[in-house]
């Protein structure tokens, strides 16, 4: 019993000792024949298979997307996979909705818009290589790292640019 209880601190110590990581992506591959709000493509549809196969065992534990068809798209694979509903968020909120991402300790993915998943990973006081997102490229996904949230200097946070799936190039 007495093990056990150790090995059960030993987890517990190793679980709060290893990053927070959140995810971001853009939607899949729109629709350009429908101006409102527009489902994804054939090839969008593949892509979220593909972010679902990409994320399936990095521990997601919250997924996000704001309230369009596209986003919400892309997220179902994931969702379904692992048996988690979909959060919206609203981009009015964000300085708020990035505050309980980091304040939380789940690791999350954050599904986003062309014009949004850079401006979010700025507002974290964080730089990435683009300046934006061209409308012909669905392939990035961006990794946020939360690291010493326990430290006296709050959180440290890293970022890692990585693609997923077919690429968009």
């Amino acid at each position: 019993m007495k093990n056990y209880i150790i090995l059960l601190f030993i987890m517990f110590i190793g679980a709060s000792c290893s990053p927070t990581k959140i995810y971001f992506v853009r939607h899949a591959e729109k629709s350009l024949e429908i101006k409102n709000d527009p489902p994804l493509t054939p090839e969008g549809v593949a892509r979220a298979e593909d972010l679902a196969n990409t994320l399936k065992r990095k521990g997601i534990q919250r997924i996000y997307s704001t309230k369009t068809v596209r986003t919400a798209s892309t997220a179902q694979p994931l969702a379904e996979e692992l048996g988690i509903p979909i959060q919206f968020y609203s981009h009015d909120t964000m300085p708020r909705f990035l505050y309980t991402l980091l304040a939380g300790s789940e690791t999350a993915l954050v599904i986003g818009h062309s014009n949004t998943v850079l401006k979010m990973i700025s507002e974290l006081e964080l730089t990435p290589s683009k300046k934006e997102i061209p409308d012909n490229e669905y392939d990035n996904l961006y990794i946020v790292s939360l690291k010493n949230r326990n430290s006296r200097s709050g959180y440290r946070l890293f970022l890692k640019e990585t693609t997923y799936g077919k690429s968009s190039k």
